[in-house]
């Protein structure tokens, strides 16, 4: 990922996919472009109450008409977006998922150390965002995202791409066995270090994406760029994970 102004939103953008798809809005906001709303602190407490003026800000910045975000809570649901009206939209009820085959709306889903997961269908135009915590891993998120696509779009495996982006990476998160065990990885005896997005890269190509379609951030939210936010380095905020077909 690389640091541009994408749609008129400093972001971290995917950047194989903006040299691959112009018609593709995809990234992640970070603290330190410029002044406020971008660094998007403000999404974590104790200032969660501003978080409304913030989400709009975000979407008047953009090139798109609406926005959808949803409350997550580490589970697998995920809101399939159609005929969304203008303005920020919060889903009903709680989701850690989103997707669209629709220009002008903006997915967004909030991370610090967990993994935003992008997903693309080139073809089909169509688009899902996930946020993968362990706990949404090992219920399966990603393989509930890629059979969305396939049952509302046709979007075959072998078609279909997938971004890892920024998240705690496997040598500072460390976790417990049962955590290991959640994932499907080899238990060790003692807490030791997990990277989620190796058991994430493990999901894509068991549902039957290549390989070399699955693409991994090498930025750890914790040691690596201070201008991201880490649940585990103290630096609660969030930042939004966003993706969206442009209008």
């Amino acid at each position: 990922m690389t640091k541009e102004i994408a749609a008129g939103v400093p972001l971290y953008v995917v950047t194989d996919w903006a040299d691959r798809f112009p018609w593709l809005f995809a990234g992640i906001t970070h603290a330190g472009s410029g002044p406020d709303p971008f660094d998007l602190r403000l999404f974590g407490e104790p200032a969660s109450e501003l978080a409304p003026a913030r989400w709009n800000d975000l979407l008047l910045a953009s090139a798109f008409t609406a926005m959808v975000h949803a409350r997550q809570v580490h589970e697998t649901r995920i809101v399939v977006h159609d005929g969304v009206g203008a303005g920020v939209r919060e889903a009903e009820g709680a989701a850690d998922g989103h997707a669209t085959a629709e220009s002008g709306v903006l997915l967004a889903v909030t991370v610090a150390d967990c993994v935003p997961v992008y997903l693309l269908d080139p073809d089909a135009r169509a688009v899902a965002l996930l946020h993968a915590g362990w706990r949404g891993t090992a219920a399966g998120i990603l393989p509930h995202g890629i059979a969305l696509l396939s049952q509302r779009w046709g979007t075959e495996p072998v078609d279909l791409l997938v971004h890892l982006g920024p998240a705690i990476c496997g040598e500072c998160y460390e976790v417990g066995p049962e955590v290991f065990e959640a994932l499907g990885l080899e238990a060790p005896p003692d807490p030791a270090p997990v990277d989620v997005r190796v058991a994430l890269a493990r999901q894509a190509r068991a549902a039957g994406v290549p390989t070399e379609s699955v693409s991994v951030s090498d930025v750890c939210t914790l040691c690596g760029d201070r201008n991201l936010f880490s649940h585990r380095a103290g630096r609660t905020e969030r930042q939004a994970a966003v993706v969206g077909i442009l209008p």
